[in-house]
């Protein structure tokens, strides 16, 4: 029932229809029941969608949205559903369960959980309709036939977290190039990493406490840590570190793949829970609806967003808007809203290139014994080109799988990162085998101007921008490096005496032959980054320190916009973390500060901590 201190466009759902949850002896409200429940006096709905089923107790209904347009009043709008939004949301309300709190999703409610915790068929969603583009590519992108595009969104609640591989590395600062000191100093703060790991569930492979990472994960890891200086480029290593979802503890279940919807619904039924209790506000979440305009006043304050579905608007100062869609998403909304972002944000386009290499080597010359069942290590290796100094990493996917064909669906579910994982073919004649599979990432020079988000005439403000990357020979030198430090690392762990086969992909079959560099790098940035990046306009920066662009008050960007450089390393654990940031920062500043100016950089306000 609807609080009577809470305005109408605050809403917490009723109680629901009687159904199978309903309790031996609980009475029915027949006074509370909705019209048509259980088909009396009339039969009820005969054609409910997934949106209208979870819009009538999770997401904002049309006659709710309606008075948030007319008077919704709100402390905080969380513009994207993702990572990020979920690390924002839960960390204001773990400090303060009264903020009011809009998250706006351009998409619709789809996948409920990781594609890979879903049953296999699941796997064929992966990418295609999945991935929207929402950018023009510029010709010269597409005919760079080693990137081709662009990875794009996944335009539905819970965005890229229900299509991610999980890998969660935490950078050393001396990787963080470029970072001004500020950021620095944020994440040396007590608890940065650690609050950001608790979000995610950030596991090392070793500490699954899974059969399946078990025996073979330990001798992989073992045998990188005493061969590392065969790879003369690499620097590191360690087992993966992995975002998992929460697991039973009486029980072995398999690998979890950690992503935002059931999290965030959480949040949203335990502020539910209070809101009934008078305890604290409702979280609103409202679907199917793109903000395509922020509108700014004289005094630097935002007070409308132009959205899909009408613009909302506040005369109050309080309100703040928190940009959580993404590094290219986030730009295209910064340069239609503000003209004092055209000088920066977008000028440098950052991200990942990658490489995939399948390998196998008998898994006698591999210093482990088999526990009889499916096993898979994941190992993270990182490295630097010593010419350019720009930074790689190889995720390692190690796979002993005796029963193959028995093996297909748990190897589908737990391989790491899906889009780098040993098909069936690979592995049904490798019963006597351990298969590699190393998915190399490298970073993209932040230097080369030939990369940019810049908008275009297109009439759609949601994707008027043209999107350009390309490759200078620094990224063609590490490339190089990173290709030549992932063969070096499959025949450190194949052993001295081990013949290394590679599945060559054009005859479908095991080559003691290395592949050629065609056939090993895969088209299709990924992990887009530094569009919008924290630093002085002098030095190309778009936001202060309190991730806010120039001269505006009240609009505050997340994500991997904000890094100068993309590094080598997964961004979402850093993401994640300087999200938490933002709000703890916001929670110790709650009065509208005023904007910095174009050449400044505020100074530190925040301290982490539980």
């Amino acid at each position: 029932m609807q609080s009577t201190t809470l305005p109408d466009y605050l809403k917490i759902p009723s109680g629901s229809i009687p159904s199978f949850h309903k309790r031996v002896g609980d009475p029915i409200d027949h006074g509370n029941m909705r019209a048509s429940s259980g088909g009396f006096p009339v039969p009820g709905e005969q054609n409910p969608t997934s949106t209208s089923v979870m819009a009538q107790d999770y997401f904002v209904s049309e006659a709710t949205w309606t008075n948030i347009l007319a008077y919704g009043k709100f402390d905080y709008i969380v513009i994207g559903s993702g990572f990020t939004a979920l690390a924002f949301i839960t960390e204001t309300l773990k400090h303060d369960v009264n903020k009011r709190i809009l998250c706006i999703e351009r998409g619709d409610f789809w996948l409920p959980s990781h594609f890979q915790n879903l049953p296999l068929p699941f796997k064929m969603v992966l990418g295609g309709p999945s991935e929207t583009f929402p950018w023009t590519l510029s010709r010269k992108t597409f005919k760079t036939k080693e990137l081709g595009f662009c990875h794009g969104s996944c335009p539905f609640f819970g965005g890229r977290s229900t299509f991610w591989s999980a890998w969660s590395p935490k950078p050393d600062k001396s990787l963080m190039r470029d970072f001004p000191e500020e950021l620095i100093k944020t994440t040396e703060e007590k608890d940065f990493w650690y609050s950001a790991k608790k979000l995610l569930n950030v596991t090392p492979a070793t500490k699954i406490d899974d059969r399946v990472f078990s025996g073979l994960q330990e001798a992989i890891d073992k045998i990188l840590q005493k061969e590392l200086s065969k790879i003369p480029t690499a620097d590191s290593v360690e087992s993966a570190p992995l975002a998992v979802g929460p697991r039973a503890r009486t029980s072995l279940m398999r690998f979890n793949k950690f992503s935002v919807p059931g999290p965030l619904l959480a949040q949203y039924e335990n502020q539910r829970v209070l809101a009934e209790k008078e305890k604290g506000m409702p979280l609103e979440l409202m679907i199917n609806c793109t903000a395509t305009g922020l509108k700014k006043d004289d005094d630097g304050v935002v007070r409308a967003i132009e959205t899909s579905r009408g613009v909302l608007s506040w005369t109050d100062d309080d309100t703040k808007v928190v940009l959580c869609a993404g590094a290219i998403p986030n730009a295209t909304l910064l340069l239609n809203s503000f003209y004092s972002c055209h000088q920066t944000v977008g000028k440098r386009l950052t991200g990942h290139f990658q490489s995939h290499i399948t390998a196998r080597c008998l898994a006698d010359n591999v210093d482990w014994k088999s526990n009889g069942f499916l096993e898979i290590a994941a190992t993270y290796l990182a490295g630097m080109d010593p010419k350019t100094h720009r930074q790689y990493h190889v995720q390692i996917t190690a796979i002993h799988s005796p029963r193959p064909q028995d093996d297909a669906d748990d190897a589908a579910r737990e391989c790491p990162d899906y889009a780098a994982a040993a098909t069936y073919e690979q592995l049904k004649d490798s019963e006597n085998y351990v298969v590699f599979v190393c998915a190399s990432l490298g970073e993209l020079d932040e230097s080369n101007k030939e990369n940019f988000v810049r908008l275009n005439d297109s009439k759609d403000p949601s994707s008027n921008v043209t999107l350009q990357l390309t490759l200078t020979d620094d990224d063609k030198k590490l490339w190089d490096t990173m290709d030549k430090a992932t063969f070096e690392t499959i025949e450190a762990m194949s052993g001295d005496s081990g013949i290394v086969e590679y599945w060559d992909t054009h005859n479908g079959k095991w080559s003691t032959n290395k592949p050629p560099t065609e056939d090993i790098r895969i088209p299709g940035v990924v992990h887009e980054a530094s569009t919008a990046f924290v630093g002085p306009e002098s030095k190309g920066g778009s936001l202060d320190s309190f991730y806010r662009p120039h001269e505006v008050a009240n609009v505050f960007v997340t994500g991997a916009a904000l890094f100068p450089t993309a590094g080598s390393w997964n961004p979402t654990l850093t993401m994640c973390g300087f999200a938490q940031d933002l709000a703890r920062k916001l929670g110790e500043n709650p009065g509208l500060i005023p904007p910095s100016k174009k050449e400044e950089v505020m100074p530190l306000g925040s301290k982490s901590g539980p």
